[in-house]
């Protein structure tokens, strides 16, 4: 991209809805990767890092991702939204380690929760159930995890990001149904890592998309709103994992190249959704 189409920009924002920096990974490299390529903003997840003991993992992990947030406001002038929770795979982890998975996660959303009341978080998240085939008892409790942290976000009246298997029809049906239960807004549910043919199905749920070409063109062919992500995951010896951390800003180059309603899409996927989940106050450098 050229100076001149980013100047042409800057009037945008340019938000990517799923991070994950890591301050032993590229970090900055990476956040300066966005940036170049015209990026705004983005929400960054904490990064599962088995690494680190069980005992106290989630305050190291909370931590290191609070703080990351607050070098990233000192040192690129920008406030990240920051979304902390338990991965849903730790339920594994927990149970090999001798401890009840259950309530050690549900510890980890009041803990997540706690952040989010003095205003260092702004979201729960990712949180929900392995995307790969489990045990039912994993699925039940999985399902009660969404549960509680859906309650506990409709007391902080925050997102809930949700890491799941593949949805179809019924099984958007059944996160309703526990928003629905927990007295939450469907519209602050995410279903993080959402396919694009997700678009279809009618539902209050927010779909966070991945910013392939090909994901980017079937959302935009769609005419549904939804939200971008590159899902980057900072391991330098995964390489670009899941994809590299300018692919949200150059996805959004080439919508305003061949999309013909491209502001429209600019307006719900950059500015309108993200505002909606995590408050204009985030994006008061961008106004």
């Amino acid at each position: 991209m050229n100076q001149k189409d980013l100047s042409e920009r800057e009037k945008y924002i340019i938000f990517d809805n799923h991070m994950h920096l890591n301050p032993e990974g590229r970090f900055l490299e990476a956040v300066e990767m966005f940036l170049n390529a015209g990026g705004t903003s983005f929400n960054l997840v904490n990064l599962p890092d088995n690494k680190l003991g069980i005992e106290h993992y989630y305050e190291t992990l909370y931590e290191r991702t609070v703080s990351m947030a607050r070098i990233v406001r000192e040192e690129k002038e920008f406030n990240p939204p920051v979304s902390l929770g338990p991965y849903p795979l730790d339920y594994f982890r927990l149970k090999e380690a001798g401890k009840d998975p259950v309530t050690e996660m549900r510890k980890a959303i009041d803990l997540a929760c706690k952040y989010i009341a003095e205003g260092e978080a702004n979201a729960i998240g990712e949180i929900g159930r392995p995307h790969f085939p489990v045990p039912e008892e994993v699925n039940v409790h999985s399902n009660g995890i969404i549960l509680y942290a859906m309650e506990r976000a409709s007391e902080l009246n925050c997102p809930v990001i949700l890491h799941t298997d593949d949805l179809d029809e019924a099984g958007y049906r059944l996160l309703e149904n526990l928003a629905d239960k927990a007295g939450l807004d469907h519209k602050l549910v995410v279903k993080h890592h959402a396919l694009a043919q997700d678009l279809g199905i009618k539902t209050g749920i927010q779909r966070s998309v991945l910013a392939s070409k090909s994901n980017v063109r079937k959302a935009c062919f769609s005419n549904e709103p939804f939200l971008l992500e590159t899902d980057y995951v900072d391991e330098p010896a995964l390489g670009w994992k899941v994809i590299p951390p300018d692919s949200v800003p150059r996805r959004a180059t080439m919508i305003r190249s061949e999309v013909e309603n491209w502001e429209t899409v600019f307006n719900q996927t950059f500015r309108q959704l993200p505002m909606e989940l995590f408050g204009e106050d985030m994006f008061q450098a961008f106004q």
